[in-house]
């Protein structure tokens, strides 16, 4: 149950200073990794700046979760440096990692109290992450008894228990219907305008390009960083519903959502322009390695 100790665990470590502020929380210097002689990483070097949400891309297998892992201190490389400034870490994994006949209120004062948090602290944490989270009518019930995707809550909630400074989410949409998913979003927003970092690793690519302020694509054993470019004013998609072939104007902010909505609604989206662009890069790499 190693996961259920580290979801949320603080973890305390020197920190680098610009201005006042944290500038990198995270940085891999010519990092090699592998699992025997399967290579994952070959002298890759990424970092994480403060207050800015990172997207990680990659297949499956390409090493994502792995070098979560590392960033987190979980595995150590086979050479080269990872250098960790955060004070405080929250790492949501994609596989949960729950104490799962605690109830979901003893489960947090646990991660509380293992993150030594003073008592009324506790408390009052649990309350905002539960109300956050819309988890009121779950608090009494025991981990094991809730749905996947309210497992999965409380497994965020964990993670936010310390007030980190520093989040990796693991896909974190798994599990989650499409409320819930948009609750997660609106945290994650919130989160960024209060100066968290996050890592975020998902194959949703359209929340990658609205949401990350650069994308990390993992291939060839390497880490390529995708800037994302100036946000046009408006995206116009080209869909087919009812045999028909529509126009429909949305704001960046709305434009995952819009796709979501339409194809829920048996929509075949056929454009979006101006083009985002990150799946080009995505799939050029990919295909190069």
């Amino acid at each position: 149950m190693l996961y259920a100790t580290l979801c949320g665990f603080g973890i305390l470590t020197p920190r680098l200073q610009r201005n006042g502020a944290v500038a990198i929380l995270a940085k891999f210097s010519d990092v090699s990794f592998g699992y025997g002689q399967h290579m994952v990483l070959e002298s890759a070097a990424m970092m994480l700046d403060h207050g800015e949400v990172v997207g990680l891309l990659g297949l499956n297998g390409s090493g994502k979760t792995t070098t979560m892992r590392l960033i987190a201190g979980i595995l150590d490389p086979v050479s080269g440096t990872v250098q960790r400034h955060y004070r405080r870490l929250g790492y949501l994994p994609e596989e949960r990692g729950l104490y799962r006949r605690l109830t979901v209120t003893r489960y947090l004062r646990f991660v509380g109290e293992v993150n030594f948090l003073a008592p009324e602290r506790v408390k009052d944490r649990i309350g905002e992450l539960i109300e956050r989270l819309r988890l009121e009518a779950y608090q009494s019930q025991r981990i094991e008894s809730l749905s996947k995707g309210n497992q999965q809550k409380v497994q965020l909630a964990a993670t936010l228990m310390p007030s980190p400074d520093l989040m990796l989410w693991d896909e974190p949409f798994s599990g989650l219907d499409a409320l819930n998913q948009d609750l997660l979003l609106d945290m994650l927003r919130d989160l960024r305008q209060s100066g968290v970092t996050i890592l975020l690793s998902t194959h949703r690519l359209d929340d990658l390009e609205l949401l990350a302020d650069r994308t990390y694509i993992l291939a060839r054993r390497g880490f390529s960083e995708y800037v994302t470019p100036d946000r046009p004013e408006s995206y116009r998609l080209r869909l087919v519903a009812n045999g028909t072939e529509q126009q429909w104007d949305v704001q960046p902010g709305d434009l995952a959502d819009a796709i979501r909505q339409r194809t829920s609604e048996g929509a075949a989206v056929l454009s979006v322009e101006p083009k985002t662009g990150l799946e080009d890069v995505f799939r050029r790499l990919v295909a190069e390695g």
